[in-house]
């Protein structure tokens, strides 16, 4: 009799964003069901053969035909507590990578409840690094130098790792207070961002790798939706200081 993770963890969000393939598409609904997951997102996807993607998809029919699209990776996980960015390569961004391991392990570590997210980039480009600093935390698959996986197949062994991990983690044995959306969470970063070049913020160039240790903050602990308030208040009343503070020359502006 097959083993099955316990429904009291919720299998985390697929999304892929600009995926070019229907191949890739339907492999990955076909992956989701294998290991549990139901809600795949679509991210501005380039034109696909849907009857293909269909054919692809096998038992994951279904799931592929629940999918949903959205314009940007912005809105794909705006109810999610937590999305994880995957990437061949993180370009220039000092992101401190996960393993597929350690990022199933993080995500299984959540409240069982919590929506979290597995964010994947297009087969020919991945994501950019504004789409990187959208994301909680960011995990690579370690893969020999002449080694490559496709989309499908990176999706395999992410869903895989989260159902294992999922079948070893323990439930927590209360609910916790409900962790902030990544919608509200991104309300705060935001408002951060605009504060901070409100301010003047030096050296420019450095700015978005600031913002992303700002969200390193938060990566070992979610931020819960109390505290997402908090901090928001505080943040619109120094943007209301900002706003009636009289004109003049930042301190340090030469």
């Amino acid at each position: 009799m097959p083993s099955h993770a316990s429904s009291a963890f919720q299998p985390p969000v697929i999304v892929l964003v600009r995926p070019q393939l229907a191949e890739n598409i339907g492999a990955t609904a076909r992956a989701m069901v294998n290991f549990g997951g139901r809600d795949l997102r679509l991210v501005a996807p380039r034109e696909f053969d849907q009857a293909l993607a269909e054919r692809m998809a096998c038992d994951g029919r279904d799931i592929f035909l629940r999918r949903q699209v959205y314009p940007d990776l912005a809105s794909a996980p705006a109810d999610c507590a937590y999305a994880l960015a995957t990437s061949r390569r993180l370009r220039r961004v000092k992101i401190p990578p996960l393993d597929p391991r350690a990022a199933a392990e993080r995500l299984a570590a959540l409240p069982p409840s919590s929506r979290k997210a597995l964010v994947f980039g297009s087969e020919q480009a991945g994501l950019t690094n504004e789409e990187l600093f959208l994301c909680d935390a960011a995990s690579t698959i370690p893969v020999t130098e002449q080694g490559s996986l496709n989309l499908a197949q990176a999706v395999v062994v992410y869903c895989y790792e989260w159902f294992t991990a999922s079948r070893q983690a323990r439930p927590l044995p209360y609910t916790p207070e409900r962790p902030a959306t990544h919608e509200e969470k991104q309300r705060i970063y935001d408002l951060l961002s605009s504060l901070l070049l409100a301010a003047d913020y030096q050296p420019r160039s450095r700015f978005p790798e600031f913002l992303r240790r700002v969200k390193l903050l938060f990566e070992n602990r979610l931020l819960t939706h109390r505290e997402q308030r908090i901090l928001l208040k505080v943040l619109r009343y120094l943007e209301k200081g900002i706003a009636v503070k009289p004109p003049g020359r930042s301190p340090g502006h030469h």
